[in-house]
This record gives structure tokens, sequence and C-alpha cells, in this order.
């Protein structure tokens, strides 16, 4: 795989790739799809154009010049923590290891740039997908973010229970997760 940094001209190539793997409704749905709790599409070009502003997307190509197949936002918090969201890749790729290749690039850049952890949310009702970063060294912190409700940028909640389960992962020997 090939890892470089989205500029804005990447913009709508993102919307479409994270779409396509949260809820795209024309694809079956997949163990990433979010559709049973959310409806809408997942994402659109203004809330990527924020999301440039508070962090960076770290973009993986099967060559380089070749297309967008998988992305991550990345941003760091005051805490020496870096908040990777939006871990998309596109569906004819998943499964075969491109989502924990780009968790381990990531990985490497924020050890090698004196990160403690990187943090991540996932929805409450996403068992498979918690599952799967606890499967890559993520642990529940115990804290919960409530949903943001009244975003209307995420989609359309289908259930009115839903929050945000907080892991982390920590990258340095002296760090753990409560």
């Amino acid at each position: 795989m090939n890892f470089s940094y989205a500029a804005i001209e990447n913009a709508s190539e993102l919307v479409s790739l994270i779409n396509s793997a949260y809820r795209l409704p024309s694809s079956s749905p997949g163990w990433t799809d979010e559709r049973e709790v959310i409806s809408g599409p997942r994402i659109d070009a203004q809330t990527i154009l924020s999301e440039f502003e508070a962090g960076r997307f770290l973009l993986s190509r099967t060559a380089p010049e070749e297309e967008v197949v998988g992305c991550v936002h990345i941003s760091g918090l005051e805490d020496n923590a870096w908040y990777i969201s939006l871990l998309a890749v596109k569906p004819t790729y998943q499964r075969g290891g491109l989502g924990a290749s780009i968790l381990n690039e990531v990985e490497k850049q924020a050890a090698a740039e004196g990160a403690s952890c990187l943090r991540i949310t996932v929805i409450n009702h996403r068992k498979p997908l918690i599952a799967w970063y606890e499967r890559r060294g993520f642990r529940k912190t115990g804290a919960e973010v409530p949903f943001p409700y009244d975003d209307p940028s995420v989609g359309i909640p289908l259930r009115d229970d839903l929050a945000l389960v907080v892991l982390e992962k920590p990258l340095r020997a002296d760090e753990t997760t409560d």
C-alpha cells in the first residue's frame, strides 16, 4: 500500500469513499455498514472540508497515482493523544487487511511523533466493529460520549439509544488504558 496525506482537492473522492464504506444504498451491507442504526449519507462535502481544518486525512492507494481505496482522519488532542475517525475502506477492498494496514501506519506515525495513544469512538451498537478494534489492541476506557443527535451531518439516527464508546490504544509501554 502507498500512504500519503490528502489535499483539499481530494474532498469529493473522500466523500464518495466514506459514504460507500459506511452507508452506500446500492451496496450490500457489510460488517462496516451503519445502515441498521443510521440512515442517509455518512458525510458531505462541507463536513469533509471542516475535517481538513480539524486535522488531516491519511490516504491509502494500491500504488502512487491510483485511486484512493482507504482513508482515516487524524487529529491531535491536548492530552498528547491522536484521535482517529472516519476510517473507511472501499467495499471491494474490505476484508483484505487494508483497515489494519491503515491503523498500523497511523500507529507508526503517532509513535514517531511522541503521541501517547490512539483514541477512537464507535457507536455502541456496532459490536463487531468494537471487537475488531479490540483485536488490534484498543481497549474500552469505560467512557461514552453522547451521540450527536442534533448534527445532521452524521445522518439520520434510527434509534434513540445511541452513544459513542471511547476506545484507546496505548503507544508507549508506560501508558495503560483503564
